[in-house]
């Protein structure tokens, strides 16, 4: 049964959405509220549309997109103008793996966010249905979705294992290799998924994503990664929380037992490290809305729209957090740090030395 007809731009009643949800329907007709929810998410801030709990929706993704293309504009500028200030200097992009994690994860944040911007023809016609445009934008959202994820867990634990055990700080060859993974991982999963199912790629219902009968692509293409990183930022926020007041200590030979000590430190010792404790806390507020709807659906629950709309627009914000925290908590990575900060202009590249080195 396919869903009932409605012509460009115009929106459908309630009783037309109820059937367009059928999983025999191969499109979703959308409400008023929906529609709208959906254009103002790619629409300017000059809009004249009262917003209603819906309307952030895509506003996320283009404030998101909007965030991480100024950062990287700036990032093209640091690196010429360390190339024209210190050309023969020893320095790098992407000096230590931080530098690179960020780097790739501001990428997938783009395609996150391009995948939520596409939604502007769902919003004109009123009505999301399968075919290559859907299509499209359920390849990027999960390419986007599923790296952010990888490199979001990524980043946390690059962080984690250099506050506490001092290591990995040089690591750029690990870091390139994860990264490596995430990038082929992503588009051999979104490739091979798409060429051996039939209809991967369907309305979800308000945009276009893995259909519902592929629940075990869903979980394994990303819901176990989102997971897998907010459960592992949850726990890491907890013990950095410790480690920073000086109640945690690490065991000197093996380094995976953990004691809970009175404070031998002092709080304004580590109060420079306050900041990486912000990384697993924001990603895990983004996170755990979306997370909890569709744990509600995974059990057959009936999840509001007000709530998945809720949860997307947290998700989707992700992107803009990102470059939040980086320009406040990271601000010597990627070049960020003026040359004449750093050393001469003509000479060796020496970058002062950092408290417990987290950049």
């Amino acid at each position: 049964m396919s869903a009932p007809d409605c012509v460009n731009g115009t929106v459908c009643d309630a009783s037309q959405n109820k059937q367009s949800f059928s999983t025999h329907a191969n499109s979703t007709i959308l409400t008023n509220g929906q529609s709208i929810g959906l254009a103002v998410s790619i629409l300017s801030s000059t809009t004249r549309i009262t917003l209603s709990r819906a309307q952030l929706t895509a506003e996320a993704s283009f404030l998101s997109f909007g965030a991480v293309i100024v950062v990287s504009i700036f990032i093209v500028r640091n690196l010429l103008r360390y190339r024209k200030l210190l050309p023969n200097g020893d320095w790098k992009l992407l000096r230590t793996p931080a530098d690179i994690y960020m780097l790739f994860l501001f990428a997938f944040d783009i395609l996150q966010a391009v995948g939520g911007i596409l939604n502007v023809r769902w919003a004109h016609d009123g009505i999301v249905t399968t075919g290559p445009y859907c299509t499209a934008q359920g390849i990027i959202k999960q390419m986007g979705e599923l790296g952010v994820a990888l490199l979001s867990l990524a980043l946390t634990v690059h962080t984690f294992t250099i506050a506490l055990w001092s290591v990995g700080a040089e690591a750029r060859s690990f870091a390139f290799g994860f990264v490596a993974f995430t990038c082929l991982f992503s588009v051999l999963w979104v490739s091979i998924s798409n060429g051996i199912h039939k209809d991967f790629e369907t309305p979800t219902p308000y945009w276009c994503w893995i259909g519902p009968k592929y629940i075990k692509e869903r979980l394994a293409g990303e819901y176990v990664w989102m997971w897998i990183a907010l459960f592992a930022s949850v726990v890491m926020y907890i013990l950095l929380h410790f480690w920073m007041k000086g109640h945690l200590s690490v065991d000197g030979e093996k380094w995976y037992k953990f004691r809970l000590v009175k404070s031998d430190v002092e709080y304004s010792e580590r109060r420079a490290t306050l900041g990486i404790l912000f990384y697993p806390l924001a990603y895990t507020l983004v996170v755990i809305p979306l997370s909890v709807s569709r744990w509600l659906l995974f059990n057959h629950k009936k999840v509001p729209s007000a709530a998945t709309f809720f949860g997307i627009i947290m998700f989707h914000l992700s992107g803009a957090v990102n470059v939040l925290l980086f320009l406040i908590v990271r601000p010597r990575l990627l070049l960020f740090t003026p040359p004449e900060k750093l050393g001469k202009f003509k000479g060796t590249f020496q970058p002062k030395q950092q408290l417990y080195s987290l950049t």
